[in-house]
């Protein structure tokens, strides 16, 4: 579930003339219609964190019918999608976000996530590539564009990518055990080992990395390393 507290941001980013205070004839009507809308959108946000998606869905819908122009609602809307595993339709309501609010401070990331899950690769890389252009120092960004260009089969690019994670201070921990993957990957074996032991260094109770580390000194024929490792990685998964 990738639902956040976005209730609070949503609100504060619309703009639109539904929620004016009106100065003519027709302001009792406007502000009528953005109590509707804030409505039917705060509703719709409660009903999908109780996991009632489908009344969520609705509510949404009602927002989006109140104000077509509401980027939070087709947003939301998009995330209530992919919980519910329909991409195909999570998609097209992120795409929209984006287009009525370009500066919305997770649209970017869950459409690239979203090209991703369904192995759209091209679209989540052009993407990508464009918003780093003016946003550099987004790791979030750089983890997802090195996964894609993993899928792409672009190890070096991957790399990079992972890099700029690290550096950019995005859960370093995991930029380094997604380093040490790609590094596998490219046959780079006493590289990956070293950007295991930073990730450890980092977060010593991730398992997935003593794991990965552990299998890569097996292969090896460091069996000391490799037992201890394994030991690690059973102890931390209850084992």
């Amino acid at each position: 579930m990738r639902r956040g507290l976005l209730c609070v941001i949503a609100l504060a980013g619309i703009s639109y003339g539904t929620f004016l205070r009106a100065e003519n004839e027709q302001g009792a009507s406007k502000d009528i219609s953005g109590v509707q809308v804030q409505t039917h959108f705060l509703q719709g946000h409660k009903f999908a964190e109780f996991g009632m998606y489908d009344n969520a869905i609705d509510e949404f819908k009602k927002a989006i019918e109140a104000d077509p122009n509401f980027a939070g609602a087709h947003f939301e809307l998009g995330l209530v999608y992919v919980d519910t595993d329909r991409l195909d339709d999570a998609i097209p309501e992120y795409k929209k976000a984006l287009a009525l609010d370009p500066n919305h401070p997770r649209v970017h990331y869950e459409l690239v996530l979203a090209y991703y899950d369904k192995g759209m690769v091209d679209e989540g890389i052009a993407l990508s590539e464009v918003y780093l252009k003016d946003h550099l120092d987004k790791g979030n960004i750089h983890s997802l564009l090195g996964a894609l260009y993993i899928k792409k089969g672009d190890l070096d690019k991957a790399i990079s990518e992972f890099g700029k994670q690290i550096e950019f201070d995005h859960h370093p921990e995991m930029g380094y055990l997604n380093l040490g993957m790609a590094l596998i990957k490219k046959g780079s074996e006493d590289e990956a080992i070293q950007a295991f032991k930073k990730s450890i260094e980092l977060n010593p109770r991730n398992p997935r990395v003593h794991y990965q580390l552990g299998t890569l000194y097996e292969k090896k024929g460091m069996k000391e390393e490799a037992e201890k490792e394994m030991a690690m990685y059973k102890g931390l998964m209850g084992q």
